[in-house]
């Protein structure tokens, strides 16, 4: 029986002790149920409406670190029948959602001398919705399907198929070629506007839909149940901070167009930032980082080319060019150096540049450029302790082990040509968007 007083008013901050937590753990895989408090989350439930009864909410598509997206059904006269709505944190409304706003407004704008903005996913409308927890900005978006680093499992080929753990499902060529060819699209669009996206991974390229408009209600519509999880507060009491339920995404993979006629478009411009305004702190995926980005040093455009580079790799082995991942917050150094080297043994010698550059360089090489392992003197029990010395083959090599068997050897010389074309440790060495666009594996069967 709920206890008849009310709980407090949950501070700003997340719990960092279990014995600060206002709920019962969750097993759903979403968003965390203690981020529903002032500044966090907007609590929703199927149903709901929003922006004066404009939307109204009948499936949860997605979660992330600073919104929830849901898919809102509309009388669809003079409007979409169905829309994306990314609701944002009370707190991320007030910076995040206006720097997206604004960088839409200027992709938005009719630029004569810019490419089309067809491959980039911008805002049809915002709003803002009052809640418990703050005054939220709401973007709605033109739905999507899935997106590129999902959606792999969800082709017809492998859609019923049991995934083993040594199975390498990959997008075939074609279609590769189609999802690179519209990521530049998109990315001459921005960067001949002086936009950075900043954040170029798979999970912000996404399939468009087919056939989703002339889809009933009733076909999308989610309920609870299997996807939902109810949010019950350890005391007892009413929350009216948070959700009756959390709820699962349950992304558009059915009405994902995975055709000769599929579209991407790039999403998420919460990172971006135009050229000559960067952020203090990139977002940028690590193992994506250009070298400008690790060594701290001046950023453009041309770092989302490099993040370009290292995609076109991934997407058509299935695996990740430089295989690094951030160390905890105290090792971030370590983290950084570990990148440099992989950098250096898999596309070659880093220029004497980067070298005077990297502070921590002589730790690593000798001056005659011969390796160091300075990790081998750590004490055993230390995480970094590694008595042999770390390498990995060259970018060719790992091609040519990775590569899938529709592609031959002469066009693995073009794609790791290609490959390296982009990868330049000089970002003034690397081509443009619309440069890359006339390589010839793009015009090649």
């Amino acid at each position: 029986m709920s206890s008849p007083s009310p709980p407090p008013t949950p501070p700003a901050q997340p719990p960092r002790t279990r014995a600060e937590t206002r709920f019962k753990p969750s097993v759903l895989a979403c968003e965390w149920s203690e981020e529903y408090r002032p500044g966090g989350f907007h609590p929703i439930k199927f149903g709901d409406t929003l922006a004066g009864g404009r939307y109204r909410i009948i499936r949860k598509l997605g979660n992330g670190s600073f919104s929830t997206v849901w898919l809102g059904a509309t009388d669809g006269i003079d409007v979409p029948k169905y829309v994306a709505i990314k609701i944002m944190t009370a707190k991320q409304s007030l910076s995040g959602a206006s720097n997206e706003l604004r960088i839409a407004e200027v992709l938005s704008a009719l630029d004569e001398d810019a490419p089309e903005t067809t491959h980039v996913l911008l805002p049809l409308d915002y709003f803002d919705e009052k809640g418990p927890n703050g005054t939220h900005r709401c973007l709605t978006y033109e739905p999507m399907g899935v997106t590129v680093a999902s959606g792999v499992d969800k082709l017809p080929q492998f859609r019923d198929k049991v995934r083993f753990m040594n199975d390498t499902w990959r997008y075939p060529k074609w279609m590769v070629k189609i999802i690179l060819k519209h990521t530049l699209l998109g990315l001459a669009s921005l960067h001949r506007r002086n936009v950075v996206h900043g954040d170029l991974q798979p999970g912000n390229l996404l399939f468009a839909t087919n056939g989703l408009h002339a889809a009933g209600e009733d076909e999308l519509v989610q309920t609870t149940g299997a996807t939902t999880g109810c949010v019950v507060r350890l005391d007892g009491k009413k929350d009216k901070w948070a959700p009756q339920y959390l709820a699962l995404g349950q992304p558009l993979y059915a009405y994902a167009d995975f055709t000769e006629n599929l579209e991407i478009r790039i999403s998420d411009l919460g990172a971006a930032f135009f050229r000559d305004d960067p952020p203090a702190k990139i977002v940028t995926p690590f193992a994506l980082r250009a070298p400008e980005i690790i060594l701290k040093q001046q950023i453009n455009e041309k770092i989302d080319i490099w993040s370009f580079g290292c995609l076109v790799y991934e997407l058509i082995t299935n695996a990740q060019l430089f295989p690094v991942a951030p160390y905890d917050e105290d090792q971030q150094e370590e983290g950084d150096d570990d990148h440099l080297l992989t950098l250096n043994n898999i596309l070659g010698d880093l220029p004497q540049d980067v070298m005077t550059i990297w502070s921590r360089s002589a730790s690593y090489f000798g001056p005659n450029r011969e390796r160091l392992n300075p990790r081998a003197a750590l004490p055993e029990d230390s995480g970094l302790f590694n008595p042999e010395l770390w390498t990995n083959d060259s970018l060719e090599t790992l091609f040519d082990q990775n590569k899938p068997d529709e592609v031959n050897e002469a066009e693995a010389v073009i794609i790791v040509a290609l490959i390296r074309r982009i990868l330049k440790y000089d970002a003034s060495q690397r081509p443009t968007a619309e440069e890359l666009l006339e390589d010839p594996w793009f015009h090649s069967e």
